[in-house]
């Protein structure tokens, strides 16, 4: 039954091109070799380059932008075809950049087929790096998993909160941003009241667990993902650690609009700036939020559809750009 639903659970698709000189290569605990690119943020020039191998010693000693986004791809979808949207995420929101491939995905299809503990392991590979090679603070990272990434971003996320609980670990992550997350992936398709075995990816289980301030991403028109998968996660969530969500009326599962990227960059920009960095110094949470209730969180997220004003044409998708071609 795991290995059905592993089979129409990850679509890889056909793997994209990508400059070898922007390509990392990280080794996980399960013995698999997957590839990686680093978006470094220049403070000076107000641009974004991508580091190669050879480039990381002296992009350490740089340093970069204050924050480091840790980026989990959607479903169908690789490095390849992120690599734009990484970008435009390093250079409006003035962070650095950290993005992988799952086992099985891209440049890594030559390693296996891609499982729920493989993505697990891939996300440990890609944050060690992000720690132990470019040297960045805990607190300084923030997870970002659209989709299918929300899975290992969870997973994480509660992970380096579980660890920091025992007293003798590192802190746990600066923050969690989940775009179109999943409770799990059987609650998809129905909502099943409970973990059944051979479910995927719960992320409605990893959330109670995770202390880092966490922000949510939906469109109201997702057919993939229902957008309550959303409400029901900040439900889930630590009301210490909620932030204020974006829900964009309107908006599909694999759709961001030129028109709705501002919206992006002032949510997010809003929650690195009163969420993480207040984290990241140990003053907590706005102070407002501490006993916010949900609903009222929820309401306020709401933001309307820029694309009632602009001009359509017959096929609605004429003026969709898409983050890529991905889903889930």
């Amino acid at each position: 039954m795991g290995d059905t639903i592993s089979s129409f659970l990850f679509q890889p698709p056909i793997p994209s091109k990508l400059k070898e000189d922007k390509i990392l290569w990280l080794d996980t605990k399960r013995g698999k070799r997957i590839p990686a690119f680093y978006i470094q943020y220049n403070r000076n020039k107000a641009d974004a380059h991508s580091r190669s191998r050879r480039d990381i010693p002296s992009a350490v000693a740089d340093g970069g932008a204050r924050y480091t986004l840790l980026y989990s791809h959607a479903n169908a979808e690789d490095l390849g075809n992120i690599y734009p949207w990484c970008k435009f995420l390093s250079k409006t929101l003035q962070v650095n950049v950290f993005a992988y491939d799952y086992t099985g995905y891209g440049l890594a299809t030559t390693q296996g087929e891609p499982t729920e503990e493989d993505c697990y392991a891939d996300i440990d590979a890609a944050y060690n790096y992000v720690r132990r090679v470019l040297g960045v603070p805990p607190r300084r990272i923030v997870l970002y998993g659209r989709s299918l990434g929300t899975g290992p971003s969870c997973y994480l996320a509660a992970r380096t909160a579980d660890e920091s609980s025992d007293g003798d670990g590192e802190p746990a992550v600066g923050g969690v941003i989940l775009h179109a997350p999943f409770m799990s992936i059987y609650r998809v398709v129905l909502e099943t009241g409970c973990t059944l075995p051979g479910d995927k990816f719960p992320n409605v289980d990893f959330i109670p667990h995770i202390r880092s301030p966490l922000m949510v991403i939906h469109g109201t028109k997702d057919n993939i993902v229902p957008f309550t998968h959303s409400e029901q996660l900040l439900k889930a969530t630590d009301p210490e650690c909620r932030a204020t969500p974006l829900f964009v009326e309107g908006m599909g599962h694999n759709n961001v609009h030129p028109l709705v990227r501002p919206y992006f960059v002032e949510r997010i920009s809003e929650f690195l700036e009163q969420h993480v960095r207040p984290n990241e110094s140990g003053e907590g949470p706005v102070s407002h939020m501490r006993t916010e209730a949900v609903e009222k969180l929820v309401a306020r997220g709401y933001v309307p559809c820029p694309l009632k004003s602009a001009r359509r044409g017959p096929d609605e998708g004429q003026v969709q750009t898409y983050v890529s071609a991905g889903r889930a």
